[in-house]
């Protein structure tokens, strides 16, 4: 596992801008829905905040982790990595691992300032780190599906394509059929929609765990169609 951890730390080294300016925006939009601390926070605001920045943490990780290939093909970096007899679905692996971690840092603070704005809010807190849950595995479950799409695809459109994806079975007028629980990323998006601060929300665990079992599945067939793809050609 040592070259996974490796390539997931470069990956996070050369994305530590786009994290940072992420944690400004996550602090900073906190701030913003406090009133810069000078007025109690509405309980819809903070309800806004956590709806937002779940959405905005999986789509920035799911562009990044399409752009992933793209960057390495473009500065043919991936020649050499995968001459270190490392595999294509360890180096994919990596990827997944480094847009994991940052999602992961990223759920962190949200869930920080989410405390504080329930504080701020006279809310419980307890409903924010269920959000934080979910943030994690919808970050992780939209990473997966982008990085498969961009292993044949231009890296925005992958990206695109995976964020429609999840939406595919609303846009259907589908969302209450038993097959849209298991459609990748959509049960965890309609959780987040629905999420308020009252007894009748509740983390659901079963989409959290479908989202895993996704995640591994388009690792899978995105190492799968990888291992068929010529890297020695170059990309603009």
């Amino acid at each position: 596992m040592k070259p996974v951890w490796l390539i997931a730390t470069n990956f996070l080294r050369e994305h530590r801008w786009p994290v940072l300016i992420l944690f400004a925006w996550i602090a900073l939009t906190a701030l913003g829905a406090a009133g810069f601390g000078r007025q109690r926070v509405a309980p819809d605001d903070v309800v806004f905040y956590l709806q937002q920045q779940t959405i905005y943490i999986c789509v920035v990780t799911a562009f990044l982790a399409a752009d992933a290939i793209h960057n390495e093909r473009k500065s043919r970096r991936i020649l050499l990595v995968l001459s270190k007899a490392v595999s294509r679905g360890q180096y994919l692996l990596a990827i997944v691992t480094g847009a994991s971690v940052m999602a992961a840092a990223d759920a962190l603070l949200f869930g920080l300032c989410g405390v504080w704005l329930t504080a701020r809010a006279a809310l419980p807190s307890s409903p924010v780190w269920s959000m934080t849950v979910m943030v994690l595995a919808g970050a992780v479950i939209a990473a997966t599906v982008s990085l498969f799409f961009s292993t044949f695809l231009n890296p925005y459109f992958a990206a695109a394509v995976a964020l429609s994806l999840f939406c595919a079975p609303a846009a259907l007028h589908t969302p209450g059929h038993t097959w849209a629980e298991w459609w990748p990323g959509f049960a965890l998006l309609v959780d987040v929609l629905r999420f308020q601060f009252h007894a009748g929300w509740k983390l659901d665990w079963m989409a959290v765990a479908v989202a895993g079992f996704e995640s591994a599945l388009f690792w899978a067939l995105a190492a799968a169609v990888f291992r068929r793809r010529d890297v020695a050609v170059p990309v603009e």
